[in-house]
């Protein structure tokens, strides 16, 4: 019979075997198989069938590798084989796996790095001693930059396997940052958002506060579909939230007791339940921990029923909040929306001062959407302020790089795009 290749199994053994220095007869030794069956099992022959889960088994059990050496190797002839089935040219395969042997060596080192940390890492619980939560949240302010630049599948891999990195602050800043973020890149908040549910979902401490922070998790889920226009998707999954949190404990209001009420009033916002949504702002300002961002997005929401006047009353109450804190990107979307609610009032001088503070904040950011949205209302003052030609060519390259991809056109701002029409047709509002 015609020699033929080895299988992926026997190619598996036989490499572990090479690298260990191991015979045959070693091998079966150790496996309790005679030499004579190890040979026949690892013998390539034409049109041979794979190895039997149990031949495979009992092969195995005669090498002294570890389970990750196993892994190892079936991922090395997996690799090889994806070689031959892709229809790329040799430069670039060979650009391909460079990218992915780059990134298996950044998530190597990675994991290797937080499972020797987490080796002494304390199991924590609820957070009870005093000035444990604030240094629970230092904590996780340093762990969020060592997983901010890693592939989303690297800081999954990092909060599976080392403990250090299963905390409830890191599940809440991780719900910041995805919040953050779905103004900008929504599908980065999106794997922030499954980042935070892995994490909630190990965490260890009582039942019913791994419940609570499952629900703040999967509250930012629901917030990134409501991103994606996916509104009863969204609802659903808020639901649930709701339902966990309503489930769980926090006695000391360690979370934010307002966060899923603000996360549902721009959800209810977004189905065009506006009274609805104040009712949840209203509720969230009550005892929420964030009164500024509250009022910030009641303004917008008042700004979206065309309550203009009271939209403008509210970001003035938002103001002294929110120049308290140490919070750029608050303080940008409060001088942003309250600039635009000048516009919409008539008061273009007060709209035009506040657009130089913004445009200090986006650059000091350096997000390119931000800069977009600036271009797009300084063309809105410039038309108020009888400047229609610098106002039409400020919006027509705000709408120009929104189309060209700089700016995500699936996030709320979609509704900008129809508002540049309406300037060009209508002109500024009387």
């Amino acid at each position: 019979m015609m020699a033929g290749k080895l299988t992926h199994r026997q190619l598996l053994v036989s490499i572990l075997a090479l690298w260990y220095d191991l015979s045959f007869k070693e091998i079966g030794a150790a496996a309790g198989m005679p030499q004579k069956l190890v040979s026949q099992c690892l013998r390539p022959l034409a049109g041979r069938k794979d190895l039997s889960d149990r031949s495979y088994e009992r092969l195995l059990s005669g090498l002294p590798s570890s389970p990750a050496a196993i892994h190892i190797v079936a991922a090395f002839l997996e690799t090889l084989e994806a070689l031959e089935s892709d229809d790329l040219t040799q430069e670039e395969r060979a650009l391909v796996e460079e990218a992915v042997l780059e990134s298996l060596r950044r998530i190597r080192k990675a994991l290797t790095e937080a499972v020797k940390l987490s080796r002494a890492t304390p199991e924590r619980g609820y957070p009870t001693e005093p000035g444990e939560v604030s240094r629970c949240r230092h904590e996780a302010d340093a762990l969020w930059q060592r997983l901010k630049d890693l592939p989303e599948e690297a800081r999954l891999a990092v909060v599976q396997v080392a403990e250090e990195f299963q905390t409830w602050a890191l599940c809440e800043r991780v719900c910041q940052e995805s919040a953050s973020e779905a103004s900008r890149q929504v599908e980065r908040a999106a794997g922030l958002a499954r980042l935070a549910e892995e994490i909630a979902e190990r965490v260890p401490g009582p039942e019913g506060w791994r419940d609570r922070l499952r629900g703040l998790a999967r509250g930012h889920s629901a917030n990134v579909l409501r991103v994606f226009g996916n509104l009863k998707p969204a609802d659903a999954t808020l639901e649930e939230a709701q339902r966990l949190w309503r489930a769980g404990y926090d006695p000391d209001s360690v979370l934010d007791p307002g966060r899923l009420l603000d996360l549902e009033a721009s959800l209810r916002r977004g189905q065009r339940r506006f009274e609805e949504a104040l009712a949840a702002l209203d509720e969230a300002l009550a005892i929420g921990r964030s009164p500024g961002r509250v009022l910030i997005k009641k303004g917008f929401t008042l700004e979206v029923m065309g309550e203009y006047g009271r939209a403008v009353e509210t970001l003035l109450q938002a103001t002294p909040l929110v120049e308290s804190l140490d919070d750029p990107r608050q303080l940008y979307m409060l001088r942003f929306n309250l600039a635009v609610n000048f516009t919409h009032t008539g008061r273009y001088a007060e709209a035009a001062e506040l657009l130089e503070q913004v445009r200090v904040l986006a650059v000091s950011r350096g997000d390119e959407n931000e800069m977009i949205r600036i271009g797009w209302l300084e063309g809105r003052i410039a038309a108020g302020l009888g400047k229609h030609e610098e106002a039409l060519k400020l919006l027509d390259q705000a709408r120009s790089e929104s189309r060209s991809g700089r700016w995500d056109m699936t996030r709320p701002w979609l509704c900008w795009k129809n508002r540049f029409c309406f300037w060009k047709r209508a002109g500024p509002p009387r």
